[in-house]
């Protein structure tokens, strides 16, 4: 029988983000910025384009261009919400370049990922979210390695064949021997690492037990950090 009366609440494709392959492309809400912003040709870069998603509340319109070691950010004010969306003033607005980043985080908790940047200004260290629904991690992995200094392209389980994670790590914790794959963006391999666990009781169901994991790896080029509890896995890759 039909369930007539409740809508599905998943997201739908309308709602991922998508690459934006040329000028004609880019929301006309965003395309004054970004024709400012770029030198050179278009293809010099990378544009993605992340609509907000009606099945999360928290979500926000955005899009971000990369390339030239220099990264664009707009997405919509949310101080500035009364405002028409084209005036420059209703607009968070953000050019770094990729020297200034000093941290990036990733997120993953179920249907919801984000990259986060932490990077250096005169004022401080600020930050950038870049949320996004995890089946278009082929768009947002590009940028993750191009941030880390790597080729867009790199894959960490190709880099792992060449050094191979340490056994003690898969016999101690499946979860974070296969999260830890992410360390290869900043080295070639390693046989150290710090790790940690704690059990935790489920309020409402005391019988049943929830692990917390903790990881830490030194590697050539910054560290690793991995924390996973539940259906959160955090990274964060602290560059050199």
């Amino acid at each position: 029988m039909l369930n007539r009366g409740n809508l599905d609440g998943r997201p739908t494709m309308s709602e991922w983000p998508v690459r934006i392959w040329s000028l004609e492309e880019v929301p006309r809400q965003y395309e004054t910025k970004v024709r400012d912003w770029l030198t050179g040709d278009f293809s010099e870069y990378d544009f993605v384009y992340a609509p907000k998603r009606r099945t999360n509340a928290k979500s926000f319109d955005y899009l971000f261009g990369y390339g030239n070691d220099k990264i664009v950010y707009i997405r919509k004010n949310p101080a500035a919400a009364s405002k028409a969306l084209e005036s420059e003033a209703a607009m968070q607005i953000v050019e770094i370049q990729k020297s200034q980043v000093v941290e990036v985080l990733t997120e993953r908790e179920l249907l919801n990922a984000k990259i986060i940047l932490h990077y250096h200004e005169k004022q401080g260290i600020k930050e950038l979210q870049f949320p996004y629904v995890p089946s278009v991690y082929y768009l947002y992995d590009p940028f993750l390695n191009w941030i880390l200094g790597i080729e867009k392209e790199f894959a960490p389980f190709v880099a792992e064949r060449e050094h191979p994670r340490p056994e003690k790590l898969y016999r101690e914790s499946l979860a974070m021997f296969n999260y830890s794959l992410g360390a290869y963006r900043l080295g070639s391999g390693f046989s150290d690492y710090q790790y940690e666990s704690k059990q935790h009781r489920s309020k409402w169901m005391p019988w049943k037990k929830i692990v917390e994991e903790w990881l830490k790896i030194q590697m050539e080029r910054g560290v690793f950090e991995l924390h996973s509890f539940g259906y959160l896995t955090e990274c964060v890759y602290h560059i050199r």
